[in-house]
């Protein structure tokens, strides 16, 4: 299995340059960026910096931008690169996709969250009154650079439950391999971290070409995002993504196992990886509150929820269940 074209991944900085030689090239840094060789690949007039995390993924931070690309005088032939987090690269690619009705955006992830999920898949978007992503498309950037140096510094936990989640859909060898890594101690093996990058990206990518529109296949990729995202409406954000869909993977094998779908070890086997990765395992979140926050999700239809469970390490089905049925 390949890395798709527009993907590339490359402990090397340098080779992002030639990419931008001779572009209208405008930076979305988010403020936990502070690496100078990426500051300097820009003009110092074009680089735009917005606050990391959830709190700026909303409407308004996207009007903020564009009204600043219009004033620097950004036309059809501007590249917006988005460089930072998930928050950064759900908004660059929502941005690009409405400034003058579509420019090119390219993507430069930094954290390990956005490395492995975010940045990849072709889905951009904001949250509305705290529910995730309420608002967004479905577009492609012209590039996606992965440089997993870049990511070193940052908290890897949301990142570690993302890629968890990946190989938990469908490849139960790599799983294994990951909780090996990211439960040992630091400094952990560079080259191991980069095959494990390359696994989860290449899985998703593989997922998103087979259903790119997320009208079947690619549901299974929300693993532990419906239970997740409620925690995360619940609490106002004050549990993260990354912890919250760790969370959300360990209810979904809970809800399996009363399904009669699994056997009760898988959600003792799941609890203590995601312990021994650094992940949390139990949700403050009231199970009533859970489902009531539950039922507004963006992917329920008719009334029905689908739900992802693990019925196996390295297998997963979709499950349709109403809130009185999850009750």
């Amino acid at each position: 299995m390949a890395l798709p074209e527009n993907i590339i991944l490359s402990a090397n900085l340098k080779l992002l340059e030639p990419r931008l030689q001779g572009r209208e090239a405008y930076a979305i840094l988010d403020s936990n960026v502070q690496e100078p060789r990426l500051k300097a690949l820009f003009r110092p007039d074009r680089i735009f910096k917005i606050e990391a995390g959830e709190a700026a993924k909303r409407m308004a931070t996207v009007e903020t931008l564009a009204a600043r690309l219009l004033d620097a005088g950004a036309d059809r032939d501007a590249l917006l690169v988005g460089i930072g987090g998930g928050t950064t690269t759900d908004l660059t690619g929502l941005l690009a996709a409405l400034y003058l009705r579509g420019v090119a955006c390219a993507l430069v992830p930094t954290t390990l969250l956005a490395q492995v999920d975010a940045a990849i898949g072709g889905k951009n978007g904001v949250n509305l009154e705290g529910y995730k992503n309420m608002l967004g498309t479905f577009r492609n950037p012209e590039f996606i650079y992965i440089c997993p140096p870049l990511a070193e510094t940052a908290d890897d936990r949301g990142g570690i439950a993302e890629m968890l989640k990946t190989f938990l859909i469908c490849d139960s060898a790599a799983y294994a391999r990951a909780v090996v890594h990211f439960s040992a101690p630091l400094p952990r093996c560079a080259a191991e971290r980069l095959a494990l990058i390359r696994r989860a990206v290449e899985i998703k990518s593989n997922i998103v070409e087979e259903d790119f529109l997320d009208e079947g296949r690619r549901h299974i990729l929300n693993l532990g995002h419906t239970f997740g995202h409620a925690i995360e409406k619940h609490t106002q954000g004050a549990v993260k993504h990354g912890d919250a869909v760790a969370m959300g993977i360990i209810l979904a094998a809970e809800t399996a196992v009363r399904l009669d779908e699994a056997e009760p070890a898988l959600v003792e086997r799941l609890k203590r990886d995601f312990a021994a990765c650094g992940l949390p395992t139990e949700s403050p979140v009231p199970r009533e509150a859970l489902i009531e926050a539950v039922a507004k999700d963006k992917k329920s239809r008719a009334g029905d929820v689908r739900f992802v469970l693990p019925v196996a390490v390295g297998r997963v089905i979709v499950q349709p269940l109403k809130p009185e049925e999850l009750r």
